[in-house]
């Protein structure tokens, strides 16, 4: 525990007697030395109604001190005030709510994410079974027309794969189907030759 009087920075002097500041580390209290409890035995007792844990351990600190008991009374109201105590316990609710719904709301987005990637998995499959198929035929040397026939499909659906698979053969089937996937880009100007 520290006792600092307010002091004039120059010449150094108490201003009063009547107020002090005290610094008190609530947690090493319990390490307290006898000496500093008999030093100052009112601001130990403080101390100890402040840390106190319990309210049972606030009232017999308190007991046969009119000041120490009369906090106690304030503590004892405010803590008994309905509104204060339905206001507090409305904020409780409203965070606690918040966080389940945050909660609530992730799990769904994680739900939602999972059937997605299912549902694109599948599509990719059989995507993929799909440019396996036309790149077999196409490597047999089959023409879109007979490829169709064979896939059972319209040469105008099977058009697009096709040509990826025609001009990159050699490619697999997944770097295929990203081929086909990334949209077309462009040339850079300094390909184009003018004249």
């Amino acid at each position: 525990m520290a006792n600092n009087g307010i002091r004039q920075q120059f010449p150094h002097e108490v201003y009063s007697s009547k107020f002090q500041f005290h610094v008190i580390e609530l947690k090493k209290l319990k390490d307290a030395t006898e000496a500093e409890k008999e030093q100052e035995p009112e601001l130990y007792k403080w101390a100890k109604v402040i840390a106190a844990k319990s309210w049972e351990a606030i009232c017999m600190e308190t007991k046969g001190n009119p000041y120490m008991e009369a906090a106690k009374d304030e503590l004892e109201k405010i803590n008994q005030d309905e509104n204060e105590r339905y206001l507090y316990l409305r904020r409780e609710m409203a965070i606690s709510d918040e966080i389940s719904r945050l909660q609530t709301a992730v799990n769904q987005g994680r739900r939602e994410g999972l059937e997605e990637g299912r549902k694109a998995g599948l599509e990719d499959g059989e995507f993929l079974k799909l440019i396996s198929q036309i790149k077999k035929k196409y490597l047999k040397g089959k023409t879109l027309a007979e490829i169709a026939e064979d896939l059972e499909e319209s040469a105008d659906d099977l058009e697009e794969i096709y040509n990826v698979v025609k001009a990159n053969s050699q490619d697999s089937d997944d770097v295929l189907l990203k081929r086909i996937r990334q949209p077309a880009v462009e040339k850079p100007l300094s390909e184009y030759h003018i004249n």
